[in-house]
């Protein structure tokens, strides 16, 4: 339902609430399809939308964090700089959302699934659009459709008969097609909730019981309790969808409520992100065992094959019938032929002419003991390429089950030795992924923290940055916390990365507790001092509940 008429109404309502009589600072992108717009609300408040046009990841909502990239990023339409809000609304008619800008623009999100596109437009004509621009550019924008969506909606949902008649004499898959054809705004989703609380006042879907379905969703949709749940796709594998109404119609394993649509969206879109990485990591290992496996599989072919090629019994016996033969045997000789005592035949020996014959017989010994010994090697590699390969098979199967980000962590945390050992994981990466706790607050903020006196010197003297912010309940012992990060972190996830840090230190049962908070460069370790004992030369102090609002990237040790 992220894309759902009556979220997007919901969300516009919250952001009209906060965003009207601001100001537009910038619109610039920094990833691909996605549009960042910088405002300011008339309290001053920074804030910044997020747009994205991706169907895989459709999302729009606002967040606190304010920061641009130094590099790599594109400045867009900027005839909205610094144009004040005048007005934030919804299309009666379709999923279009218009910020009315000074100056006649508007801002315009238009979010339609595939064709999703976030338009900068005059009087009526597009001056820029994010996507396809030159198709664009220079056009007059108007709605396509007309039907308004909450009224029609109403009107099916206040009567009853007028209901009955669109629908008569239709079967229960014809009514999952027809539902959303005719209650504009019902999308698949809740066509599939309304006949699944229909079958659960009658088993056989009868048009009063699909009727109030409908009417007790719509008064859900107007007065919605954001969620996100979590549960299977079709697939078994880990997913999450974003609701404004109970929905009872699929099965989950958990769900969380949130005070606000644009909590929830943003929420969705970071477990979406989670989802997304986590899918590229297991899909880029499998590819890597896999070519490791050929690897391996050619090397144990190679070596069975050397092992084949060993020649140790011929050298001797050659040497033997040279001993035997000493007596017909002159220096200056390129071969000679002798009776193979061994099986009888008559077997030709190559010599070489500047040896003696006892040298030549000697030489023959030696290539046996070479041969001996490198089939000793070769058989010990064919040992250990072999256990390799079981191992790597191993890996590869059980990669092959995993399903769930946190399954795929414990699995990796497990065989992060053997990871390394085959160069899947580099010594760094697994240092981090073992050294600390982790706790990514969003897709591009991480939490580490220190786990004794010891580490926590180790993390904030060997793997803090100068700029990385360093977090200690103040006045207590406790763990030292760093946050890595890309960009400036917002005020939530600060506040989040102080609770963590209190709850890691003797402040844990406080009600509230001070944290001290400053770039890392301010800290520094006297001479002489105790372990993990340092002096902070800055200091801001952050007032939090102590909390674990996140559940660490690894399991604790």
């Amino acid at each position: 339902m992220i894309r759902n008429y009556f979220s997007l109404y919901e969300l516009v309502r919250e952001m009209s609430e906060r965003f009207t009589d601001g100001y537009l600072f910038e619109c610039f992108s920094q990833e691909k399809d996605e549009l960042r717009v910088s405002l300011f609300t008339k309290s001053k408040e920074g804030f910044t939308i997020v747009g994205r046009t991706s169907e895989t990841r459709l999302a729009l909502y606002y967040t606190e964090e304010v920061a641009r990239r130094r590099r790599n990023t594109a400045t867009l339409m900027t005839e909205a700089n610094e144009r004040q809000i005048k007005h934030i609304r919804i299309s009666d008619f379709d999923r279009i959302i218009y910020f009315e800008l000074e100056g006649d623009l508007q801002l315009v999100f238009q979010l339609f699934s595939a064709n999703t596109n976030f338009l900068l437009i005059k009087k009526g004509i597009i001056l820029e659009a994010f996507k396809k621009n030159e198709e664009h550019a220079g056009k007059a924008f108007a709605e396509t459709a007309t039907v308004p969506i909450v009224q029609t909606l109403e009107r099916y949902v206040q009567q009853e008969t007028l209901f009955e008649e669109a629908f008569a004499g239709l079967s229960e898959k014809e009514l999952q097609k027809k539902l959303p054809q005719v209650l504009i705004g019902f999308d698949a989703t809740l066509s599939r909730e309304a006949l699944f609380r229909a079958k659960e006042i009658s088993a056989n879907v009868t048009l009063k019981a699909l009727h109030h379905a409908v009417s007790e969703i719509f008064y859900e949709l107007i007065s919605p309790e954001p969620k996100v749940y979590k549960g299977k796709s079709d697939k078994g594998e880990a997913a999450y969808w974003f609701s404004i109404i109970e929905e009872r119609h699929r099965a989950f394993e958990s769900v969380e409520a949130f005070e606000s649509v644009n909590e929830a969206m943003k929420f969705y879109s970071f477990k979406l992100h989670q989802l997304e990485h986590f899918g590229k990591e297991l899909k880029t290992l499998r590819s890597q065992l896999e070519r490791l496996i050929e690897k391996t599989t050619a090397q144990l072919h190679a070596l069975e094959a050397q092992a084949e090629k060993n020649r140790a019994e011929e050298y001797e016996q050659c040497g033997q019938l040279l001993m035997a033969n000493l007596h017909r045997l002159e220096k200056g000789m390129n071969e000679i032929t002798v009776e193979n005592f061994f099986d009888g035949s008559s077997t030709v020996i190559a010599l070489d002419s500047k040896k003696s014959p006892y040298q030549n017989a000697e030489m023959y010994f030696e290539k046996a003991r070479k041969s001996r010994a490198s089939a000793e090697v070769a058989k010990q590699r064919m040992k250990n390429a072999q256990e390799n390969l079981t191992i790597q098979q191993r890996l590869l199967a059980e990669l092959l089950e995993i399903k769930e980000q946190k399954t795929f962590e414990r699995w990796r945390k497990a065989n992060l030795a053997v990871l390394q050992k085959f160069l899947l994981v580099s010594k760094e990466e697994a240092e981090k992924q073992t050294l600390f706790r982790r706790f990514q607050l969003s897709p591009n903020v991480e939490l580490w923290v220190g786990k004794n006196a010891k580490n926590n010197d180790v993390l904030t003297f060997k793997y803090a940055r100068p700029n990385d912010l360093w977090l200690h309940a103040r006045g207590v012992s406790g763990s030292h916390c760093i946050l890595k990060s890309s960009k400036p972190p917002t005020k939530d996830e600060l506040e989040r990365a102080a609770s963590i840090a209190a709850y890691y230190s003797s402040a844990r049962s406080s009600e509230l507790a001070p944290v001290i908070c400053t770039p890392k460069k301010y800290v520094r370790k006297p001479k002489g001092a105790e372990v993990g004992a340092v002096i902070v030369e800055r200091e801001e102090v952050l007032l939090v509940k102590p909390e674990l609002c996140i559940e660490a990237s690894e399991d604790e040790s």
